[in-house]
């Protein structure tokens, strides 16, 4: 890994950890691609590299949403429809972000699509899904 891709680096701390068990083992997972991403982008790997890594994250999103969403129906969770609604609209900007980069590999191409993910990783997990957690381990999930 490069020095710039360390830099880049999203640094895996318990401030992440939500307290469930299984989400927060996803968490780390999916880190870990955004940091292979990073360090695919700012290194010298091929497209093919690249695109197999920005299907994984992809893949990894849909089954981590969709783990996360059974979590928040079985917990009875009173902000489902919110949160679901922050999952697909997620998934959507990162698809399209993928195809630009993917279409046209331009550093700009390659900023937005890394910016996607740093703002979702760190702003969903530590707000969106901390609320989450603190109320469906709580005794009132509204």
């Amino acid at each position: 890994m490069t020095a710039a891709a360390v830099e880049d680096s999203i640094i895996w701390s318990d401030d992440f950890m939500i307290g469930i068990k299984e989400l927060d083992y996803e968490h780390r997972g999916l880190i870990t691609e955004i940091n292979e991403l990073h360090a695919n982008l700012r290194g010298q790997a091929d497209q093919e590299r690249i695109g197999d890594t920005l299907g994984r994250i992809l893949a990894r999103l849909h089954a981590h949403f969709a783990l996360e969403e059974h979590v928040m129906a079985e917990g009875k969770y009173a902000h489902f429809a919110e949160h679901k609604a922050e999952h697909d609209l997620l998934i959507d900007e990162y698809t399209e972000h993928m195809f630009k980069f993917r279409s046209n590999p331009t550093p700009a191409a390659r900023q937005a699509l890394e910016a996607v993910l740093r703002q979702w990783i760190v702003n969903h997990i530590l707000s969106s899904d901390k609320k989450m957690s603190l109320m469906i381990n709580s005794d009132d999930p509204a």
